[in-house]
C-alpha cells in the first residue's frame, strides 16, 4: 500500500515539474486564421464544391464557423447545417433571428479560402435532421437568384468584402456603382461596404453614420446621373429609398453629390442632401 502511495505522490510531482502537454485541438466554433479570400467565379466554385459535398463556412467578422451541405442549387449553392449545433452557430451569427441580410463568409477548400456571401433565413425545403426549417443560399461572383436569374448586388458587395476588393471596386466604378455601394451598406447595415466612396469628412458626420443603424429592411431605385455638373468631375444622383425601421416605414429622396479629382480618380459622395 505504502508503495503505491509513493509511486502516486512520484507521479504528481513528475506531472507539476514536467506537465504533459497534448496537440492542441481546433476550437469548437472559431476558425484559427481568417484571412481574405479569393474571388472565383461561380462556374468554377460549382465544380469545387459540388452537391452532396460538405464544407466549413467561416464568418469573414467574428472567425465562427460551422459546416454545411450542398443540397441543391444550379445558379449558386443551396446549403443546410451539417448538425443542430451548427445550426446554433448560424443563428448566433445573426443575434438568435433568422434574417435576409448578406454576411461576408469565406469557404476553406483544397487548399484555398474562397469569398463567398450568405444569408440567414430558412427557405424552401430541407433534408438534415439539424433543427434549420429549409436551406439557405451562399453566392459566388456572378451567381444570380435561381427565380429571378438576376445577380443579387449585396450578395456581390459581400463578395468582394471577403476577398478585400471593395477599395479595388471602388476605384473603378462609375458614379452611379459608387451610389449603389452606399445604398448597399444601409441596406446591409455594414458602413464598411461604402467606406471606399464616401468623403472622409462625411464618416464623422452622426447624420451619416446613423444611415448605417436600425434599417430592418430596404428598398431602393437610383435615378439617371444628373447633367448639372461637369460629368467628368461632379455629378448628382438622386436615389429613391424606402426602408424600414423602428418608427415603421420611412420613404426618401436621397441626394448625392460626387466629385472625382480626374479622370484616373474614383468618384466620392462628397455630400448628401434629404
Amino acid at each position: 500500500m505504502w508503495n503505491k502511495i509513493r509511486i502516486g505522490v512520484l507521479l504528481t510531482c513528475l506531472s507539476f515539474f514536467f506537465p504533459i502537454t497534448s496537440e492542441a485541438k481546433e476550437p469548437l466554433t472559431y476558425f484559427p486564421i481568417v484571412k481574405k479570400g479569393e474571388v472565383l467565379e461561380w462556374e468554377k466554385v460549382n465544380k469545387l464544391l459540388p452537391k452532396g459535398a460538405t464544407f466549413k463556412v467561416v464568418d469573414l467578422e467574428t472567425g465562427f464557423y460551422f459546416q454545411v451541405q450542398r443540397r441543391a442549387g444550379n445558379k449558386h449553392a443551396d446549403v443546410q447545417p451539417l448538425t443542430r449545433d451548427d445550426t446554433a452557430v448560424l443563428k448566433h451569427l445573426y443575434n438568435d433571428k433568422w434574417s435576409w441580410n448578406r454576411r461576408a463568409i469565406l469557404i476553406p477548400v483544397n487548399g484555398r479560402m474562397l469569398a463567398g456571401s450568405m444569408h440567414g433565413m430558412p427557405h424552401g425545403a430541407g433534408a438534415l435532421e439539424n433543427g434549420f426549417p429549409g436551406h439557405f443560399c451562399i453566392h459566388f461572383l456572378g451567381s444570380s437568384t435561381h427565380r429571378s436569374r438576376n445577380i443579387d448586388p449585396s450578395h456581390q458587395f459581400m463578395i468582394l468584402k471577403a476577398g478585400g476588393q471593395l477599395t479595388k471596386y471602388a476605384a473603378g466604378a462609375s458614379a452611379k456603382q459608387a451610389v449603389s455601394m452606399f445604398l448597399v451598406g444601409m441596406k446591409q447595415q455594414d458602413i464598411k461596404i461604402a467606406m471606399p466612396v464616401v468623403n472622409k469628412a462625411l464618416l464623422k458626420d452622426p447624420t451619416i453614420t446613423n444611415l448605417f443603424k436600425g434599417i430592418t429592411s430596404m428598398q431602393y431605385d437610383i435615378r439617371s446621373p444628373s447633367t448639372r455638373y461637369p460629368p467628368v468631375v461632379r455629378t448628382e444622383i438622386r436615389a429613391r429609398v424606402k426602408k424600414y425601421d423602428d418608427d415603421g416605414l420611412q420613404t426618401d429622396t436621397l441626394t448625392f453629390l460626387m466629385e472625382r479629382k480626374s479622370m484616373t480618380d474614383g468618384w466620392k459622395i462628397i455630400k448628401i442632401r434629404f
